[in-house]
């Protein structure tokens, strides 16, 4: 699917304006120092008003990045998007993605939408990777090989029924210095119209998208458009779903409450082992959480009965965590966390 939407995009790219308009002051993220998540904002698709109950706009996108060491690892979704076929101005904001760590390397942005029949193999596309839309979250391998699996189906099921793009975008972004558009926070914005009919430069206003002739800004009409969102951040803002981290935690502090001591130092040195190593995590993080996971177990030590770690260490980590650069991580090998569990 994803040769599928940069075929058409090539071929379409001179009676399409594509954008990419940065957030203000947003800073570029550098490799194993920063996080993406791609979302859909907004979207509009006239002609998906003719369609009538017998089709329906599907969405697909995703990132493509360097992943568990190998490049062009591709993180996809593909689902029914009715909201674009009401009127222009429906805030989406859907997730395409999972937080995915930026190790370096060329990312690729993809989103296009489709025309579907209710009765096509594309409907049927749709309502079965729906039901593995769960799985697309941590931990991120699970959910690579998952992705992949499903690509390879839609791109039979395109194969088949040679079904093309109503709209569509392909986009690389990479660190600075790279010669091509720095990764960073925007969004990314695709019109069907030439940039010389726009009648004025695209911006984006409380988060839609507007175009300003130089009197102001004003919504867009008269074209079909796509909205995505690349979000950037230096810190992660999922630590809910991290939950084989927090079900070691909670063993191991329960385990040192019934004094079983050999069970405690397994469990914990499992959870520690498996942030140290985690291909969810930039490398930068890895030393950093793992300190906090040794924190947040031990704390059972010192206060005895504990909060269950999908509060406490949620807590501790979004209120202090240590920086990256902070000295008590200069040096800091797992051997030696390890070994704090043994005394």
């Amino acid at each position: 699917m994803w040769q599928h939407v940069r075929s058409w995009f090539a071929k379409e790219a001179e009676h399409v304006t594509v954008e990419f308009i940065p957030l203000d002051g947003a800073s570029p993220i550098y490799p194993e120092r920063g996080y993406l998540r791609l979302w859909l904002n907004e979207g509009f698709l006239a002609r998906a008003r003719t369609w009538g109950n017998d089709h329906f706009p599907a969405l697909h996108g995703g990132v493509s990045l360097t992943f568990g060491g190998i490049e062009g690892t591709t993180f996809t979704k593909f689902a029914k998007s009715a909201p674009l076929a009401k009127a222009p101005g429906a805030q989406l904001n859907v997730p395409i993605t999972a937080l995915l760590p930026f190790r370096g390397g060329n990312v690729e942005v993809q989103a296009a939408m489709y025309q579907a029949s209710t009765s096509g193999p594309l409907a049927t596309a749709v309502q079965l990777v729906g039901g593995f839309a769960s799985l697309l979250g941590p931990p991120l391998a699970t959910a690579a090989t998952i992705a992949s699996k499903m690509s390879a189906g839609l791109d039979a099921v395109l194969d088949a029924s040679n079904d093309q793009p109503v709209l569509g975008v392909h986009w690389s972004m990479v660190s600075p210095g790279g010669g091509l558009p720095v990764l960073r926070s925007g969004h990314l914005v695709v019109v069907n119209t030439p940039r010389e009919k726009l009648g004025g430069a695209l911006c984006i206003v409380d988060g839609l998208l507007h175009v300003n002739d130089g009197s102001g800004p004003r919504r867009l009409t008269g074209a079909d458009y796509l909205v995505t969102q690349v979000e950037c951040r230096t810190e992660r803002d999922d630590w809910p779903s991290f939950q084989q981290l927090f079900t070691l935690i909670n063993e191991a502090r329960a385990a040192y409450l019934r004094r079983h001591e050999s069970v405690y130092v397994e469990k914990a040195t499992e959870a520690t082992i498996l942030v140290w190593t985690s291909p969810d995590l930039v490398n930068s993080d890895r030393p950093r959480i793992a300190l906090e996971v040794e924190a947040e177990i031990n704390a059972v030590k010192r206060n005895g009965i504990v909060p269950p770690a999908e509060e406490s260490f949620v807590e501790r980590i979004s209120t202090g965590l240590v920086h990256r650069d902070a000295p008590e991580l200069a040096g800091l090998r797992l051997i030696d966390l390890l070994a704090r569990y043994r005394t």
